[in-house]
């Protein structure tokens, strides 16, 4: 069987971003990714970045460099993703850019770039279908 996608994120900014984050997380752990403390772990890392203040995005364009150095495979979404140029401009190997609360935006850029190998329903149904076999086998 294969190992399950994982993910990293990162989240900056105020409460709503954390939110977002949040949603994300319970979205894409539905789906059957696992997530990943560090970015060595992650198949792919996901930024959700601050674009208020002028130090918040310097915080956000260095995270985002962190964990492309530390990754290769980042997308990024949030408040800054509204100045998607600034960010390609700084970071060209960005994967995606999304602004804030595109959540599905954000699923389908994982889906794009790290198809699913898990899917938890299809695990379950085999499960129980080699139960169900073994049983039948038993009688």
């Amino acid at each position: 069987m294969s190992k399950a996608p994982t993910i990293g994120v990162v989240s900056l900014g105020c409460p709503k971003a954390l939110v977002d984050s949040e949603r994300i997380i319970t979205r894409l752990r539905s789906e059957g990714y696992q997530l990943s403390g560090s970015y060595e772990g992650a198949d792919l890392v996901v930024v959700n970045t601050c674009g208020f203040l002028d130090s918040a995005k310097v915080e956000s364009l260095d995270a985002i460099g962190e964990a492309i150095a530390e990754n290769g495979k980042v997308i990024v979404t949030g408040c800054l993703g509204k100045e998607e140029s600034l960010i390609r401009n700084t970071h060209p190997k960005v994967l995606e850019v999304t602004g804030p609360h595109q959540y599905e935006a954000v699923v389908g850029a994982v889906h794009a770039h790290l198809p699913k190998l898990h899917d938890p329903k299809m695990i379950s149904c085999r499960k129980a279908a080699s139960a169900s076999r073994r049983a039948t086998t038993r009688i």
